[in-house]
């Protein structure tokens, strides 16, 4: 049997079973893999297939046997994490009172603290805690209560918690209380990040029409990509020349539906952000979903309009590396439902190679399936009903075949 068609036929009841939900399973060759590792840039014809970047992908290799692999991938942007270091918070002071311990602590305060860690000493505490925060140690404002801290530990168990998450704090002075034990608070630490300055790969903009609604007092631009792609970076083009402020909203179309008075668009809120003459027209957006069709609108109220020349937009780099093992016929599975499936290399991100052989994307295998096969066996939808109907009946038969030779036995 041909190999495509194997792979086409493996694929084809996900694609059926699918199809209803308008959900899609696009399958393309790999070509020029070598064993070790490799990488791909996901051009905009893969990204077009997923639903987000977040969708699932799935790396196959068939080898000489028919056996299929699964392929273990990552894939990373170029918003890259550069570096994550510890920084100390200073302990400067101890107290008891009411059972309870205080500790109050001095953090940077042009730092937004977005998850602290705390070591105790001697015997290992466990209970509850509270931390609070101020700018000038005379009024507190709670920011997490009653959340556990603390370890132990015992024949049956093991229980640890030694951090708080999801703080999003920009405090001078922070406040910790725990329940009163033998246990000291030895040290405090906030992680700190550092990101490099990614790499934009700009998108074709394919129509582009402005307009300005008197009645709703906003000016309304409608544009489309050439594919469904995520919007990263936005450039707006702003042709006024005067001093303006103005609240803006982008959306993206995510359904239509037909009318009598023609087409009605459904439409998702993406972002919400702040047109400002004296400030950027550049702005930087991270939501991941995948969309061909936009509507940015600007408020003017009863200012005079704003026109726009163009807008620009702009997306990440995405490569996908992958380490094979085994030499065979390889295959990339785009869906645009599903989630992103995650393999161990994951956690051994720094052990990756930085130099790796580029593999590249080839023939689509629905595509070269229909060219090869112009009349498929299962063109008519009726035909794997048939099958599957048939094979019910057959394993009946059997079934009740064996059911009668043992109670003949017995």
């Amino acid at each position: 049997m041909n190999r495509k068609l194997f792979i086409f036929l493996i694929l084809l009841p996900l694609n059926f079973l699918f199809a209803k939900d308008e959900n899609k399973l696009s399958v393309y060759e790999l070509k020029n893999v070598e064993l070790g590792w490799n990488h791909l840039e996901l051009k905009d014809s893969i990204l077009d297939c997923m639903g987000s970047t977040h969708s699932q992908i799935r790396l196959n290799l068939i080898n000489k046997d028919m056996d299929t692999l699964e392929i273990p991938y990552i894939i990373e942007s170029t918003h890259k994490i550069d570096s994550i270091v510890k920084i100390p918070v200073e302990i400067v002071n101890k107290t008891t009172r009411d059972g309870k311990q205080y500790y109050t602590l001095i953090a940077d305060s042009t730092q937004i603290i977005s998850s602290m860690q705390f070591s105790f000493g001697g015997r290992k505490y466990l209970g509850s805690a509270s931390l609070e925060g101020s700018n000038d140690q005379k009024e507190w404002f709670m920011i997490a209560d009653s959340f556990l801290l603390g370890e132990r530990v015992n024949r049956h168990q093991k229980i640890s918690s030694k951090s708080i998450y999801d703080l999003q704090t920009i405090y001078k002075f922070y406040r910790l209380s725990t329940e009163k034990s033998k246990s000291e608070l030895e040290s405090v630490t906030y992680e700190k990040v550092y990101f490099t300055i990614p790499k934009y790969k700009r998108m074709k903009v394919k129509t582009f029409k402005e307009r300005v609604d008197k009645e709703k007092k906003t000016t309304v631009v409608h544009f489309t990509l050439s594919h469904n792609m995520p919007i990263q970076f936005l450039k707006v083009h702003v042709s006024n020349k005067f001093d303006y402020i103005r609240d803006a909203d982008l959306y993206a179309v995510v359904d239509s539906t037909k009318t009598d008075k023609g087409k009605k668009y459904s439409y998702k809120l993406l972002e919400s952000f702040v047109l400002n003459s004296g400030d950027t027209t550049n702005f930087t957006f991270s939501y991941p979903e995948h969309y061909r069709f936009y509507k940015l609108e600007i408020k003017n109220e009863n200012n005079p309009p704003l026109r726009f020349k163009r807008i620009t937009p702009y997306r990440y780099e995405y490569i996908l590396k992958a380490r094979f093992d085994h030499q065979g016929e390889s295959y990339i599975e785009i869906a645009n439902y599903g989630s992103k499936t995650y393999y161990d290399i994951e956690k051994f991100k720094d052990r990756i190679p930085k130099e790796m052989n580029n593999m590249k994307i080839g023939k689509r295998i629905d595509d070269a399936i229909v060219k090869e096969d112009p009349e498929p066996l299962f063109s008519n939808v009726n035909w794997l009903w048939g099958i599957i109907l048939l094979a019910v009946i057959v394993l009946g038969f059997f079934s009740l075949r064996m059911l009668k030779d043992e109670t003949k036995k017995s």
